[in-house]
């Protein structure tokens, strides 16, 4: 609870009416549903997956997508089969699939930094000041000849070219699409062997970039990344990004990423959506998120988002274990994001609002969770005790509230030996 998220998903009906005796009236759009207002129906015995069949049931999912990530695969699609097994790919999770278990208010917060901090990186790294190291972005062409030699040219000097003559591999990188310009994030610290010392460390990375790979003259994947850096790049993240890549062909790819991440004046959003296919199965992922709030101080020391809303949707794939997230938090209040608030002891203690989450595998529910956040009449100072989870356990459908549920999901996941 202290972590859920949630994506809004709003239907709209479109109901009109003519009276044929009259003249016609003008078709009326009633209000859109909130599905944040339905509790979420309960798990069947006998029908949902139990909690202690979660580990497994993951697993085999995990397992089915390593199968078919393999590139000894005979499905595997043949565009995809050479890329795969020259960067060993095989066995690799689908994309965003994690993320449905790891996101939370404050990663939504945080993510564009996280990942723009990720970018780049692997080029030259030049002391530029007695304070600061800087990491540049990769340039210029790296040969590797048929006999073994090695060569290198300085261009590019806008992006960044390898070549491996004996396999026909080319990987090829523009930093700077249109002319757009690099920026530079902080991203940690690193040692100085020149002077012993620790330095705060600065990494260059593009706002508009794309990438490729090519196999004997044929693009076998695709990048393209854009970003817009914003006035607290390196205190809140950028404004804005996206992200689209393809792997096998650009035409009904067998694999696809797309990711959009947008911090506005009253919303964080992020989505993103993952494609993999054989020729015989497909894996698809996909997750939406909205967090509404209040920012103040974005560039400054007294950074603050203030939640009063969150909304979460997300689905995995994978042939016969099809999981989907739906978490809606409503009316939030006393939760602030902020260094002060979230070093204070018990920061969560006085959180008010509504959540309604459901869990499902195969279409049937597996945990739902319902009702307000605050602390219940016990005053414990533990929030969460109102919120009614439903689960089937050892045949038996389970009611409890989230000190029983979370002890109980921590048992299945760290079981005893």
């Amino acid at each position: 609870m202290k972590r859920s998220l949630a994506l809004l998903t709003v239907g709209a009906l479109l109901l009109a009416s003519c009276d044929r005796t009259t003249t016609p009236t003008q078709p009326t759009n009633p209000a859109p549903v909130d599905p944040a207002k339905t509790e979420p129906a309960a798990p069947v015995v006998g029908q949902s997956l139990e909690v202690q069949d979660v580990m497994g049931t993951a697993q085999s999912a995990a397992k089915q997508m390593a199968a078919m990530t393999d590139p000894n695969n005979p499905d595997l699609d043949p565009d995809l089969k050479a890329l795969l097994g020259l960067f060993n790919m095989g066995g690799a999770p689908m994309p965003l699939s994690g993320g449905l278990n790891s996101l939370d208010l404050s990663g939504a917060a945080s993510f564009g930094k996280n990942f723009v901090q990720g970018i780049g990186g692997n080029g030259r790294v030049t002391t530029q000041s007695v304070t600061t190291v800087k990491e540049a972005l990769a340039t210029g062409t790296r040969t590797y000849t048929r006999d073994g030699g090695y060569q290198y040219s300085e261009l590019p000097r806008d992006g960044y070219v390898e070549i491996d003559e004996q396999s026909g591999v080319r990987i090829e990188a523009s930093w700077k699409v249109g002319g757009a310009a690099t920026v530079w994030v902080n991203n940690g610290y690193a040692y100085d062997y020149s002077t012993g010392q620790v330095l705060p460390r600065q990494q260059e990375v593009p706002t508009n970039a794309t990438g490729s790979v090519t196999i004997a003259g044929k693009t076998v994947a695709g990048l393209k990344f854009n970003m817009t850096p914003g006035d607290c790049l390196n205190n809140a993240g950028p404004t804005a990004l996206t992200m689209s890549g393809w792997a096998g062909r650009e035409t009904n790819a067998p694999a696809k990423l797309d990711l959009t991440y947008a911090w506005t004046e009253k919303d964080v959003l992020l989505s993103g959506s993952a494609q993999y296919a054989t020729t015989k199965q497909k894996v698809d992922a996909s997750m939406k998120l909205n967090v509404t709030g209040t920012t103040s101080d974005r560039c400054g020391d007294a950074f603050t988002f203030t939640p009063t809303r969150a909304d979460l949707t997300g689905t995995l794939d994978i042939p016969s274990h099809k999981t989907e997230l739906n978490v809606y938090l409503r009316d939030l209040s006393n939760l602030e994001f902020s260094e002060k608030a979230m070093s204070a002891p018990n920061a969560l203690d006085r959180i008010g609002g509504t959540v309604n989450a459901a869990l499902t595998f195969n279409g049937k529910a597996v945990v739902t969770a319902f009702g307000p956040l605050a602390d219940g009449n016990d005053m414990d100072l533990q929030p969460g005790d109102q919120v009614k989870f439903r689960y089937v356990k050892s045949g038996k459908l389970v009611e409890a509230d989230f000190r029983t549920a979370e002890k109980d999901l921590q048992e299945l996941a760290n079981p005893r030996r």
